[in-house]
């Protein structure tokens, strides 16, 4: 049973970043969502943010990413849509840290911080719903 839960969408551009963190922060404190689970949620918003500017499209874009948080008895879900070419991060294996290569590690942090993380393609969007 949802007790609420709130959508809201930002360009797909860098400058966008600082705004989407700042409204994720204020949506999980008004849906009581504690605060180590806040800091989850910027950490795993920034990556899916990040890829999807830096992988998804190569470049900011205007096209929108819109999150959407719900509470529930169980905890809280993250639902991440961006419009990007299709991608689906669960599918990637776990990666370790490596001193040859920098980076790479963004889908595995996420799986670490979460207690699901699922993906489909529905109407031209890659969702991401992550469970905490």
């Amino acid at each position: 049973m949802t007790t609420h839960s709130t959508d809201f969408s930002v360009g797909a551009r860098f400058s966008e970043l600082p705004g989407l963190i700042r409204l994720l922060v204020a949506y999980a404190r008004q849906l009581g969502v504690s605060d180590e689970d806040s800091r989850r949620l910027q950490l795993i918003a920034e990556e899916l943010f990040t890829n999807t500017v830096t992988h998804g499209f190569g470049h900011d874009s205007e096209a929108p990413v819109t999150l959407g948080l719900e509470r529930h008895a169980s905890g809280v879900t993250l639902r991440y849509s961006d419009s990007a070419p299709a991608y689906d991060p669960t599918a990637n294996p776990q990666q370790t840290a490596s001193a040859d290569k920098a980076g790479g590690l963004g889908v595995t942090l996420i799986r670490g911080m979460c207690r699901d993380f699922r993906y489909r393609r529905q109407d031209g969007r890659n969702i991401c719903e992550i469970d905490l």
